[in-house]
């Protein structure tokens, strides 16, 4: 990072180490350092929009895309009766069913 004139963000970085149970287990660090900069140990970490947990089990990013499609779908409950169906098709691709679908063509699998 310094060769290419880099400084690392302390409070954008994020790091996790990914693994099993019983490996997790053996790791016992907190945090290190890079260049001067602390760097913490997080359970969970956000990349694209999509959070990874430490055994990739991709719970909490579920629980929070359920919540905001549950969300969305009641925003669009309440003026349903204002739309036609070629409408309300359009919006919950637009608001549900695209955030459903992101990253999967990238590797990420949900």
């Amino acid at each position: 990072m310094c060769s290419n004139r880099l400084k690392l963000n302390t409070e954008k970085t994020q790091f996790t180490c990914c693994g099993t149970r019983y490996q997790l287990a053996k790791v016992n660090v907190t945090g290190f350092m890079v260049n001067d900069s602390a760097v913490t140990l997080l359970p969970s970490v956000t990349c694209l929009g999509v959070i990874v947990d430490q055994e990739m089990l991709f719970a909490d990013h579920v629980r929070r895309l359920a919540n905001l499609c549950f969300y969305w779908l009641r925003q669009l409950r309440s003026i349903r009766w204002t739309l036609t169906t070629e409408t309300t098709t359009i919006l919950v691709y637009a608001l549900v069913i695209s955030r459903t679908e992101y990253c999967i063509g990238t590797g990420w699998r949900l």
